[in-house]
């Protein structure tokens, strides 16, 4: 029995030597791998995390348990199973031990999917905690430690995910006074995969970057990740409790802005109830939405979701008390004011027997919703 990294060991079973990665997490990388601790290289958090499993099995006395819900999952040559050690009379469980410790980070499982709600809950407490990776000066302070920062993954876009990979993104906000110098900086999902902005990336305050997910020309404060496929499992309410991740990293490698969706924990959003969603399903197609508060609501950063679709609002001016904006489903809008905007998809979305549009985060908080027909809030 040994350890060769954050999420994944060695094991002894049936007599011959498996290499196991555990399901459904994601440690940071190690570059060089050691059975001595001083000899081991890699980013800032890996190598405490692979310390931290060893003590772990080390306390469970070098006896592991593990558990598939299909006995044939692997991760390429290794196989995939969840990991629990008996500690103190009772077994625990490894990976969500790393997690609500702040040592990995949750990577939804599509078929081992039993430990997706479970593993989520757990990173989100990490957050809200503040503890390893979610300590935003673990590996040191700057740059730009003091500026807030904001970031949003659109993971669900109109139709097939593979139609169009650029409509999937991650935004990065700047929220702050001063601006931020993002060279070097990098973005991912829960999977390996990142993208490293280039030099002179510049994230002004109150603007915002956009990386998209697929191929495509960089200008400006637009980015391509360059990615074939997309990139954010989708959290569809298939019994799976699908989900993941959008990450910002410093190059000192703290974890600087972050968005887990869905929300399963200190789930609230400072606009729930101060805005109200309408549907027109009826030609012409178009929802409105309605600041009913008495303070001004922005709507950058919320989105209108149906069913295998949604629609993101842009950075244009918040709604005053009153206020409300039309999104015309198909083609353009017949005034081009700031209470009107066009989802241009030239087709039918609303159907008339019935259906259900919300109002909501991206990390799928609704603040709105509306019904109708056969529909159901």
């Amino acid at each position: 029995m040994s350890v060769n990294d954050g999420d994944t060991i060695h094991v002894r079973l049936a007599g011959s030597i498996k290499t196991v990665r555990l399901s459904s997490i994601q440690a940071m990388e190690q570059s060089v791998y050691s059975p001595y601790p001083s000899k081991r290289r890699g980013q800032c958090h890996a190598l405490e995390a692979t310390a931290r499993l060893e003590r772990i099995i080390r306390a469970g006395h070098g006896r592991v348990r593990l558990s598939a819900q299909d006995p044939r999952s692997r991760a390429g040559y290794r196989l995939r199973r969840s990991v629990a050690v008996r500690i103190g009379g009772r077994w625990r469980d490894v990976g969500l031990m790393l997690i609500r410790e702040g040592h990995a980070l949750w990577m939804s499982g599509t078929t081992e999917d039993r430990w997706n709600r479970l593993y989520n809950a757990a990173e989100q407490r990490a957050r809200l905690d503040g503890i390893g990776l979610w300590n935003p000066e673990h590996c040191g302070r700057g740059p730009a430690q003091d500026m807030p920062l904001r970031l949003w993954v659109s993971s669900d876009p109109v139709g097939k995910d593979t139609g169009d990979v650029n409509a999937e993104f991650i935004k990065i906000q700047n929220q702050g006074s001063a601006a931020v110098s993002l060279a070097r900086w990098w973005v991912r999902d829960s999977m390996l995969r990142r993208f490293t902005f280039p030099a002179g990336a510049v994230l002004a305050p109150g603007h915002t970057v956009t990386v998209h997910v697929g191929h495509g020309t960089p200008s400006g404060e637009t980015f391509y990740w360059g990615l074939g496929a997309p990139a954010f499992e989708n959290s569809n309410g298939d019994g799976r409790n699908l989900g993941d991740g959008g990450y910002l990293f410093d190059p000192q490698g703290d974890l600087r802005a972050a968005m887990v969706y869905p929300c399963v924990v200190a789930c609230s959003d400072p606009n729930v109830g101060a805005v109200q969603v309408t549907a027109h399903p009826r030609r012409p197609e178009s929802m409105t939405v309605r600041n009913v508060s008495d303070h001004p609501v922005d709507l950058y950063g919320y989105e209108l979701a149906l069913p295998g679709s949604t629609y993101d609002f842009g950075d244009w001016p918040a709604l005053a008390p009153g206020q409300a904006v039309q999104v015309d489903v198909n083609g353009d809008p017949a005034g081009d004011t700031v209470q009107r905007r066009s989802w241009g998809l030239g087709r039918l979305i609303l159907p008339d027997p019935g259906g259900v549009v919300r109002l909501q985060t991206f990390t799928d908080i609704t603040l709105s919703c509306d019904a109708w027909g056969s529909g159901s809030c």
